[in-house]
C-alpha cells in the first residue's frame, strides 16, 4: 500500500486571505463554459447545485463582481455562462495550475493548501467582520489570516477541537435569554477560551417588496421558507421562534419540519437567504437588516441579537487577535458599523466578556 501512494498539490486563488478559486471549484467554472448550464456543471462533477449557487453568491459579494449570467427559463430553458471577469478568474487558475503541476513554485496568486494559516476564524457569517477582518489584512499583510463560515455551533466545536483560533457566535440561549457565554460549557471551553462582546445586529423576517410574512405565516404554509444551517444562531433562533409560535396554535412542535414549506430548503449566509427570497425561490427567510436592505428585501424585526468572539486562550496574543482588539479599542470598529443599518456598539463592545 505505501508504495501506491502518491503526492499531489492542490493550488488555491486567494484574495484578501479568502479562497477565491480551488480545483473543484474551477472545475465546475470549466464545465459551465463546455455546456452552458450551472445545473449541468454541477451534476458532472456530482456537486450540489445548491451550495455551489452559494458559493459562488458569496465570492460575488467578496469580490463585487459578477462571477455568471444566469439566464433563468424561457424557450431555451435557461443557462448560465461566465462573465468576462469570470473568464479571466478562471484563465488566472488555470496558468497558475499549470506552473504547479510544471514543478513552479507557487507565485503570489497562489499557494497550497498544506500550509496553515497564522489565524483561522470560523463560525457565523457576519457582513461587519468581513470588513473588519479587511482592515486587519490591510494593516497586518503578512499575517494569513482566513475565515469560513460554519454557523455559530460549528465554530465553537472548531475551538474545542483546537482547529480554529476564533469564532463568531450569535446563539441565544432560550432558557436564560443571554446569547452565547451560557454555551461555553456545553461545549468544554470554560478554561480555554475567552469571550470578547462584539455588536449587536439587527435580525429579523426577510421578504419581497410589498409581501411581508409572520411567523404564523410560516407555520400555516402560507410562505415558503429558506432556511438556515442546522448550528447556526438564526436557525436556533427561528427553530425556538417557530417552536414557541406552535405552541401558542395548539400545534405539536414536532410538526413543525412537516408543516412549513422549505424548512429543508438551507443556506449559509444571510446573503444566501437574501438571494433566495429575491429570486423567488422562496417567500420569507431570517436575516440581519443590513443584508435585506442591500437586497432591497422588506424587513420584519424578531431581535436585536449580540454578535460576539471566542477566541482560545493560546490564541489570544496572536497578533491577528491583537489587532482585532485594537480595532475596537480605536474606534474603528464603530466607524465600520455607523455606517451599516442595523448594527449598533455598546459600551462594553471590544471588552472581554468571559470569564
Amino acid at each position: 500500500i505505501l508504495n501506491e501512494l502518491r503526492p499531489r498539490v492542490a493550488l488555491i486563488l486567494e484574495y484578501r486571505g479568502e479562497v477565491v478559486l480551488d480545483d473543484r471549484l474551477a472545475k465546475i467554472l470549466e464545465e459551465v463554459e463546455r455546456r452552458g448550464s450551472l445545473l449541468s456543471a454541477c451534476k458532472s462533477v456530482g456537486a450540489s447545485y445548491s451550495r455551489i449557487w452559494e458559493r459562488i453568491s458569496d465570492l460575488e459579494a467578496l469580490l463585487g463582481k459578477r462571477i455568471l449570467e444566469v439566464r433563468r427559463g424561457g424557450p431555451g430553458g435557461g443557462g448560465a455562462r461566465l462573465t468576462k471577469f469570470g473568464k479571466a478568474l478562471l484563465r488566472i487558475y488555470v496558468e497558475e495550475r499549470a506552473k504547479v503541476k510544471g514543478g513552479s513554485r507557487v507565485g503570489p496568486l497562489g499557494r497550497s493548501v498544506m500550509t496553515p494559516p497564522d489565524f483561522l476564524l470560523l463560525g457565523s457569517h457576519d457582513p461587519a467582520l468581513d470588513i473588519i477582518l479587511s482592515k486587519v489584512r490591510e494593516s497586518a499583510p503578512d499575517i494569513e489570516l482566513r475565515r469560513e463560515w460554519l454557523g455559530s455551533a460549528g465554530g465553537l466545536a472548531a475551538l474545542m477541537l483546537e482547529y480554529a483560533d476564533a469564532a463568531g457566535t450569535h446563539l441565544l440561549d432560550p432558557e436564560t435569554g443571554r446569547y452565547n457565554v451560557p454555551y461555553i460549557p456545553r461545549y468544554w471551553l470554560e478554561d480555554r477560551v475567552v469571550m470578547i462582546r462584539g455588536y449587536q445586529r439587527e435580525i429579523g423576517l426577510v421578504s419581497r417588496r410589498g409581501e411581508e410574512y409572520g411567523l404564523r405565516d410560516i407555520l400555516a404554509g402560507r410562505a415558503k421558507l429558506v432556511n438556515r444551517n442546522p448550528g447556526s444562531g438564526s436557525r436556533i433562533l427561528l427553530d425556538y421562534l417557530l417552536k414557541r409560535a406552535a405552541l401558542d396554535e395548539g400545534v405539536d412542535p414536532a410538526e413543525i419540519p412537516r408543516r412549513v414549506r422549505g424548512y429543508q430548503l438551507e443556506v449559509r449566509t444571510h446573503v444566501g437567504v437574501a438571494r433566495k427570497v429575491s429570486s423567488g425561490d422562496a417567500d420569507v427567510g431570517v436575516a440581519i437588516r443590513y443584508v435585506a436592505e442591500r437586497f432591497g428585501l422588506d424587513f420584519r424585526r424578531l431581535a436585536w441579537e449580540w454578535y460576539d468572539l471566542a477566541v482560545r486562550r493560546d490564541s489570544l496574543r496572536k497578533p491577528a487577535a491583537q489587532e482585532i482588539l485594537r480595532l475596537f479599542r480605536s474606534g474603528e470598529v464603530g466607524e465600520i458599523i455607523s455606517n451599516m443599518p442595523g448594527y449598533r456598539l455598546t459600551p462594553d463592545s471590544g471588552r472581554q466578556i468571559y470569564p
